[in-house]
């Protein structure tokens, strides 16, 4: 085989290696010794509807040609590791990295950042699409505080604050809107979330030698990154969202496949979540993670902060379709909703008066 482990000096313990022909690259080493932006893309199957327009919609960005690029591949079938090799060979910049074994989302991100030579590690899943800017603004945010330990750009897919309100029906429709939220004001501070996504998140390679890998004990996936989170904050660093930055994310693409097997995956996962961080954790609704930002927003406005009302109604449309079923938790909740809604209306009032 050619090539067949550029990776042997690193002592790692994972199974890599490739099942292509001796003539396909198993590592595509660029030359370079330095990059200050890794972005890792863990791939898995399904290369045509996820990975390559992922791949794609980073190599519009400016910048592209100067990042550290991995992409990790966690044992796909032939199809998708024939492609992939065709796609390094296409972009120069992009080092591949094909295990023969499935290490799910954790250990597939292990392996990238141990092999990562950026000062800032962006992680992607591979049903994103990332627009031109995006990994530029998280950076840059990280690197301007140096008490972030995680960051997180806004998506049309999340459980927490990073979701925002979408009309779109397709791809486009939802991308445009989200960059229309991303662009609608510039250099905003980031958000405080009480966990991650991490369909994509930026960390500084500090804080990852500090906090270390994901556990791989939560295999393929699900509440890796909640832990992680966790584990960050405990380590003395804050959680935050960048709303200047604004990813597309399909989500569920790898796990839909497993069918019944997810609930299964759910339900183990959480009790190992519970016993690392106790039985009182808290686990926020959306809707909740809503109302925590545009509580925020009420925060910044009343310390001066000139904010986007177009951020603003948006979270405020979020609260219309992320109403409780219960009829006295709704009531709760739309009383709630009023407060924020009047207490931020007042707050625009006299600062427009003001000035």
């Amino acid at each position: 085989m050619t090539n067949q482990h550029d990776l042997k000096d690193d002592a790692l313990n994972h199974d890599l290696g490739h099942l292509l022909p001796a003539s396909a690259t198993h590592v595509r080493n660029p030359s370079r010794v330095a990059a200050l932006n890794t972005v890792i893309v863990l791939s898995f199957n399904k290369f045509s509807e996820t990975t390559s327009r992922c791949l794609e919609s980073l190599a519009k960005d400016p910048e592209f040609s100067s990042w550290d690029l991995i992409v990790v591949d966690n044992a796909s079938d032939h199809k998708t590791r024939s492609l992939l090799v065709e796609a390094s060979e296409k972009y120069p910049s992009m080092r591949l990295i094909l295990n023969l074994t499935n290490f799910g989302f954790g250990g597939g991100m292990n392996i990238g950042m141990r092999h990562a030579r950026g000062d800032i590690f962006v992680l992607l899943n591979s049903d994103t699409v990332v627009p031109p800017e995006t990994i530029g603004r998280l950076a840059a945010a990280l690197r301007s505080n140096a008490s972030l330990g995680l960051l997180a750009p806004v998506t049309n897919a999340a459980g927490n604050e990073q979701g925002i309100f979408s009309r779109g029906n397709d791809i486009e429709a939802l991308i445009s809107e989200g960059t229309a939220f991303a662009n609608a004001e510039k250099n905003s501070p980031p958000i405080p979330a009480y966990r991650l996504d991490f369909c994509c998140v930026a960390l500084p390679r500090s804080v990852y030698q500090s906090v270390g890998d994901f556990d791989e004990n939560f295999g393929r996936g699900y509440y890796e990154d909640f832990d992680y989170s966790l584990r960050v904050r405990n380590a003395g660093f804050e959680l935050s969202v960048l709303e200047d930055a604004f990813i597309y994310h399909q989500g569920s693409a790898s796990f839909k496949e497993l069918g019944e097997e997810i609930r299964e995956l759910i339900a183990r996962n959480k009790a190992i979540l519970l016993a690392k961080h106790g039985n009182d954790l808290k686990f926020p609704h959306s809707r909740d993670a809503n109302l925590a930002v545009l509580n925020e927003y009420l925060t910044m406005a009343r310390n001066g902060h000139l904010l986007s009302q177009y951020r603003m109604f948006n979270r405020l449309a979020l609260t219309k379709i992320n109403r409780p079923r219960s009829w006295w938790k709704r009531w709760q909740y739309d009383r709630r909703v009023a407060l924020i809604t009047s207490a931020l209306t007042d707050t625009l009032k006299k600062s427009t008066a003001q000035n």
